[in-house]
């Protein structure tokens, strides 16, 4: 925290406050990304509109501001800006710069904004017995997609796991990959175990020497 803040008790504006939360942060942040999102959510959502505004200012009127746009169209990112709101707010009274209850609290509790039920839109899962077939048709496609393809059908794992593997996790002795706990959605280390089928998919692989087991697929998704 800037120790002038403290010294001549000068009121942070919100945006400088969450910038500086950002930075004191980093080993709560599941990985880089997760703080970097953390901190995109004010930039189009908050900072625009009460980012200039003194932290203690802000009220339940500036935060209804920054989330009653947002709320219908984009329900999940309005209720991740209404906790990281909620958080630079508690900071802030933390450090003595506010006092009184949490805004975004008042809301929650008083029920200010509508219920909003989100519509989960979910792929059709391809039927069992149509899964050996399709299987094997992968097999005679030699691009990249279709081993990833595989690797995700024998290995039961998520495509964003399997996209992201890296040959450090892979240990072809033991049979075994080892996705580590900032990639895995409940934050803990998973192993999988490798059939003969598995290790017949990663040798060629091998021969690229990169970092990603799924190089080209993995860069044709960030493109």
């Amino acid at each position: 925290m800037n120790p002038s803040f403290n010294a001549q008790r000068e009121i942070p504006t919100f945006e400088e406050l969450s910038r500086q939360i950002h930075i004191e942060r980093p080993p709560t942040w599941k990985n880089a990304k997760h703080g970097q999102q953390w901190l995109n959510t004010f930039r189009d959502y908050a900072f625009p509109k009460i980012g200039r505004m003194p932290v203690d200012s802000v009220d339940w009127p500036e935060v209804l501001m920054c989330l009653s746009p947002i709320l219908t169209e984009k329900h999940e990112t309005a209720k991740r800006l209404s906790q990281r709101i909620k958080t630079v707010l508690d900071v802030a009274k933390s450090k003595g710069f506010r006092s009184g209850e949490n805004p975004v609290t008042a809301i929650r509790e008083g029920k200010v904004l509508p219920t909003v039920k989100a519509n989960v839109q979910h792929h059709d899962a391809m039927p069992w017995q149509e899964v050996p077939a399709f299987y094997a048709e992968s097999q005679t496609r030699s691009a990249m997609a279709a081993k990833a393809l595989q690797f995700t059908i024998l290995t039961a794992c998520r495509t964003s796991e399997v996209l992201e593997m890296k040959w450090p996790e892979v240990d072809v002795d033991a049979h075994l990959w080892t996705i580590p706990a900032e990639r895995m959605k409940g934050g803990q280390v998973h192993l999988v175990p490798f059939t003969d089928e598995i290790l017949a998919i990663l040798e060629p692989l091998r021969a690229l020497a990169s970092d990603y087991v799924l190089e080209g697929q993995i860069r044709s998704c960030r493109n």
